[in-house]
């Protein structure tokens, strides 16, 4: 499965950005937290919305979660979008991978970079603590 957490780790890989990286430059992405287990409100009836199109339209949204995989520390959630028009039902299914603190930490070295932090939120929370994000800055390793 290609994912874009494994597109950036191999990007990274390459020679090139890790020289081009600024010495105090910084690396920060978010990805999702599998600890918080944020699908299990991803329910027809926790997660349905009610919302007005431009055209004063009624659209009603709701998600609801196919297959729940264990993968390691991570998990890979698959879910299905519901958007129920007034004459029509339009379906968007995903899946996404929660990785555990410990994947883009390993990652992250193999691919030159030492971890700054890992945030459980976008408040600076522990990691199991926050709003079922990891925020994780990192740093090139330099070599000169």
């Amino acid at each position: 499965m290609t994912s874009s957490f494994g597109s950036l780790i191999d990007a990274v890989r390459h020679e090139s950005l890790i020289l081009a990286a600024e010495p105090a430059g910084i690396l920060a992405f978010d990805s999702r937290d599998p600890v918080a287990r944020k699908w299990n409100s991803w329910n027809p009836k926790d997660s349905r919305r009610s919302v007005k199109t431009v055209r004063a339209q009624t659209v009603i949204h709701c998600t609801e979660v196919d297959a729940v995989v264990q993968m390691g520390e991570g998990t890979t959630v698959t879910f299905t979008h519901h958007y129920e028009f007034p004459d029509t039902e339009l379906l968007s299914t995903s899946t996404l991978r929660f990785r555990s603190a410990a994947e883009p930490r390993d990652s992250l070295s193999l691919a030159g970079f030492t971890i700054v932090d890992i945030f459980g939120g976008w408040n600076r929370e522990p990691v199991g603590e926050g709003d079922g994000e990891l925020l994780v800055l990192a740093r090139v390793d330099r070599r000169d």
